[in-house]
């Protein structure tokens, strides 16, 4: 068992009157999920002071015996103790949802926040969490994290409930940031536009899990391309299988293929994309659906090149990038999902249009660069390093 997946322990018969932090997410302890707000809050979680004992007011997302909202939960994870309190029933991958997970999220922690031990500081990862958490809890320090870039949940191709109330979720962005003692902005560009009028934000990137990472400079299929994310339109996973068509038209004697990890609600369309398919390249196109952490890990340094298609405007710092390069894998990404600067042409990978066929010839150069040195352009992003950044208030100098 990897040091990423939690142990459940017996709950003792006193929950502890006070720890150093409080969590407040659609987050289930006990399924972890790769990349994402997920992965950032296990790395805080697996990554803090081992003697610290943290609190996670979250969700049920997969049923199992003992398990009920509003009873707590007690694991071990990685020699770290949590203590998880289940606030209410869902599955927050679920984009098909009538109303927006964070709203029963909130009104469950309302609902349960008398069984909420103190707290020396709140954990935050969302706006209107935030804007929602403080309004409960005014007295506990709060820290407000952002992921996205700027407008990234309201405008574009997002998949947010927020695309549709702009103006509110500005408002409640700007309350939560000034309501804060600190706020940790996963892009670069948006914390040096809040950090010129707030002076609690820091920027950080993000990072990769060392005991994850399984790094070879010899791939077992370095044929493969792998894609990694939510199956929504932000992330346009579609595009990953054009490109492959156009990789096989433009090299068809390498034994190109393309694997796909993440569900979500364009998994169908994907499945008939693929299914429209020639034969020749459809038997090429593998949707593994999602995955463990420890899985992608796997499939990231088994693989050739890394694929990432999200559109402009929406990612903050792609962990999934850290991870990928992290691995050894040149990367492929299309203008605007690479919003920390992290590859450079011709050395780590490719920046390049949303064409098809620009990105297959990319895709093909790519496979021919160093391994090594995709690994060491993201060396200094270990997830020891920058969380321990982050929870001494001191974030990245963005310079």
């Amino acid at each position: 068992m990897s040091s990423v997946d939690p142990v459940r322990l017996p709950v003792p018969g006193t929950i502890p009157s006070q720890v150093q932090r409080l969590v407040v997410h659609q987050i289930d302890i006990s399924h972890p999920v790769p990349g994402g707000i997920d992965g950032v809050i296990r790395g805080i979680l697996r990554f803090g002071p081992v003697d610290e004992v943290t609190a996670v007011a979250g969700v049920i997302a997969r049923a199992g015996p003992g398990r009920a909202v509003g009873r707590w939960e007690c694991y071990d994870l990685d020699g770290r103790t949590v203590w998880f309190l289940p606030v209410a029933e869902l599955d927050a991958s679920n984009q098909r949802r009538v109303l927006p997970h964070s709203i029963r999220l909130v009104a469950g922690l309302a609902r349960h926040r008398r069984s909420l031990p103190r707290a020396e500081s709140l954990h935050v990862h969302r706006a209107d969490t935030a804007w929602s958490a403080h309004t409960l809890l005014r007295h506990v320090p709060m820290t407000y994290f952002v992921h996205t870039q700027e407008n990234g949940l309201t405008s574009g191709a997002t998949d947010s409930f927020w695309r549709r109330a702009p103006r509110v979720h500005a408002a409640m962005e700007r309350s939560a940031v000034r309501a804060s003692r600190d706020v940790v902005v996963f892009n670069p560009e948006y914390a040096e536009r809040l950090g010129a009028t707030e002076p609690n934000v820091v920027f950080s990137p993000n990072w990769y899990e060392p005991d994850l990472v399984r790094w070879t400079n010899e791939p077992d299929d370095p044929d493969r391309v792998v894609w990694v994310g939510r199956l929504e339109p932000p992330k346009d996973p579609l595009l990953a299988v054009d490109v492959l068509e156009a990789l096989v038209a433009l090299d068809p004697d390498r034994a190109w293929r393309l694997v796909v990890l993440g569900s979500g609600t364009l998994a169908d369309q994907l499945s008939q994309r693929r299914a429209a398919l020639p034969e020749a390249v459809r038997s090429r196109v593998e949707l593994s659906g999602a995955v463990s952490p420890t899985e992608v890990g796997r499939v990231l340094s088994s693989s050739g090149v890394f694929l990432m298609t999200s559109v402009p405007g929406y990612e903050g710092h792609p962990r999934v990038l850290v991870e990928a390069l992290a691995s050894g894998l040149p990367a492929v990404v299309t203008t605007g999902s690479d919003t920390g600067d992290l590859v450079a042409a011709d050395e780590n990978g490719y920046v390049v249009s949303r064409d098809p066929g620009e990105l297959a010839r990319a895709v093909l150069q790519a496979s021919a660069l160093s391994r090594e040195t995709a690994r060491r352009s993201v060396e200094t992003l270990s997830a020891p390093v920058i969380v321990q950044r982050i929870l001494r208030g001191s974030g990245v100098d963005v310079t």
